[in-house]
């Protein structure tokens, strides 16, 4: 198709060079370039602050249920404490080990918000 490759090659790249285009055209090429850069900018920016919403939103969700398992599994240790169950230090076991897993969610949820930048503390509150 084409015998010689590498001179249609250089033939575009000098008339590419030759080309000067006029102050309309750089400005309207400015325009466009701005145009394009600030749409993208905004898109990126709307993006993020609903990734953002969705993180708090999914990080109140799990606080608000270990709370509550949490709360149930206390209601339930003390009330085998006081019925003399037999089972009473298990059930507290598992209680030590809720209470640890939250604190664990609680560090690895600082960990992460730290790491992606943000400045939210600890707590039920977030």
């Amino acid at each position: 198709m084409f015998k010689k490759p590498l001179n249609l090659a250089a033939n575009l790249i000098v008339a590419g060079q030759a080309y000067q285009p006029s102050k309309w055209e750089q400005r309207g090429y400015a325009l466009l370039t701005v145009l394009a850069l600030s749409t993208g900018a905004a898109r990126a920016q709307s993006a993020e602050a609903a990734l953002t919403q969705v993180k708090e939103k999914v990080i109140g969700i799990v606080q608000v249920i270990f709370a509550i398992i949490l709360i149930i599994g206390l209601i339930r240790v003390v009330m085998k404490f006081v019925q003399g169950s037999p089972d009473a230090l298990g059930s507290l076991g598992w209680l030590v080990g809720g209470v640890l897993l939250w604190f664990g969610f609680q560090l690895f949820k600082d960990d992460l918000v730290s790491a992606v930048g943000g400045s939210e503390g600890g707590g039920l509150t977030n």
